[in-house]
């Protein structure tokens, strides 16, 4: 009998909308049954407890990163030849980096990411986020997620690479289209589309470091041109481009979601939301029992680099892995109480969703001040706030991030009317 074949297998349904709403108890009840299953439908083997998930993440011998990044289901020929033609180079940057060349990207983007860089930041995102949260504040109805967390970190991370501000509402479009071709399930003539928006994407960053190259500034892409010019044995011009383009969605798409999946708990949860607002103490660890609750990504992958063992299973070498945190972080093995928001935690910052170890997320900092922010200002100008009642929560057709595009709520708290079939607004465009 092959190792594999001893695995029980599951079908999640990831890409159901009533499963996207609220995937939890569905998980909860495999985690219980099956801490490792196969879902056949991914080709991927799943681990949903905490303690199995945290070795993960410290294994890097065992469980290489290099599919972290790699579309669930592989794109079309044609879409293929398109990214080929755009010049996309689908080289491994820091999610999906092992060894040996993780370790000097990594370095490069910790040491020009400082501290006084972020500190520099602050002011800035304060300024952005209260004078969002003020135009908010004065419409009846808003839309949290189009008129707070889709614009705000988007200005922060792109102001921190240095983007130009005219460019960041295309680069956002640009990253929707990224999530969709490596977490969705798209037809092939949507391949096709989004292959030539990826492909854009890419060679907007080529020619970013390019005309960065040429004129430096007081900006993180430049301080990247500066550690590559120090040191060119260790990082080359064609991995800064990696990088940006790595960093152009991860610094702000993820952090979009948790703001917008957070604020919906956190508003649903009244006397957790007053407990905010009473007591602005509170806000740090509220963000970090929202990142817990429902994560803005619900799990990370891996590749096994030998047979191993996990959760009782035995997974064969070369097995596709998905570390579910938004099952980790509701076991009761490791939370008491899990399904419950509970913004006194005590060990609320244990969660995994900036990783651990050597992947841990850099950009951790600058969502956490976002996120903190955001409370700040909110209890501030809008204590009373309110979810507009009844309305069906919408989120983005793709398997693993938790991008919920629009969030409708009363700023001033005032009796919300029901919309049960409210169509979506777009985006911003």
């Amino acid at each position: 009998m092959r190792a594999e074949s001893r695995c029980p297998e599951a079908r999640v349904p990831w890409f159901d909308p009533d499963f996207q709403q609220d995937p939890y108890p569905l998980l909860a009840d495999l985690r219980e049954k099956h801490p490792v299953f196969l879902d056949p439908g991914l080709g991927h083997y799943v681990v949903t407890r905490y303690d199995d998930v945290e070795s993960i993440l410290l294994d890097r011998e065992t469980f290489a990163a290099a599919n972290a990044s790699a579309p669930l289901f592989p794109p079309c020929a044609e879409a293929q030849e398109i990214l080929k033609a755009e010049g996309y180079k689908r080289v491994p940057t820091l999610n999906n980096a092992d060894p040996p060349r993780h370790a000097p990207m990594r370095k490069a983007v910790f040491t020009c990411m400082s501290r006084r860089r972020l500190i520099a930041l602050e002011p800035e995102v304060r300024h952005h986020a209260r004078r969002l949260i003020e135009a908010l504040v004065r419409r009846p109805e808003a839309d949290l997620v189009a008129e707070l967390a889709y614009p705000l970190p988007a200005h922060a991370a792109m102001g921190l690479i240095g983007i130009p501000q005219q460019d960041i509402d295309r680069i956002k479009q640009w990253g929707d289209k990224r999530v969709l071709m490596t977490y969705g399930r798209l037809e092939p003539a949507e391949q096709v589309e989004v292959a030539r928006n990826v492909g854009a994407f890419w060679r907007y960053c080529e020619a970013f470091i390019a005309e960065r190259d040429r004129e430096r500034r007081d900006d993180f892409a430049s301080d990247l041109l500066r550690y590559r010019d120090e040191n060119p044995d260790l990082i080359s011009t064609d991995d800064l481009v990696n990088i940006t383009y790595s960093m152009l969605l991860a610094g702000h798409e993820s952090t979009t979601n948790a703001l917008a999946v957070g604020l919906r708990h956190l508003l649903a949860a009244r006397d957790q939301w007053q407990a905010v607002v009473d007591d602005t103490s509170l806000i740090p660890n509220a963000v970090e029992e929202c990142l817990r609750f429902d994560p803005p990504v619900l799990g990370h992958r891996r590749i096994t680099t030998r047979d191993v063992e996990v959760g009782g299973v035995t997974l064969p070498g070369g097995a596709r892995l998905i570390m579910l945190f938004g099952s980790a972080q509701r076991d009761p093995g490791h939370f008491a109480d899990p399904d419950r928001l509970d913004v006194r935690r005590p060990e609320a910052r244990e969660h995994l969703t900036f990783g651990k170890g050597v992947h841990f997320c850099l950009g951790a900092p600058l969502a956490r001040l976002e996120f903190q922010v955001v409370l700040e200002y909110l209890g501030e100008l809008a204590p009373r706030m309110r979810l507009v009642e009844e309305q069906r929560l919408p989120y983005a057709g793709n398997a693993l991030w938790r991008t919920l595009t629009e969030l409708r709520v009363v700023p001033q708290g005032n009796s919300a009317r029901a919309v049960r079939h409210r169509t979506p607004r777009p985006r911003p465009a």
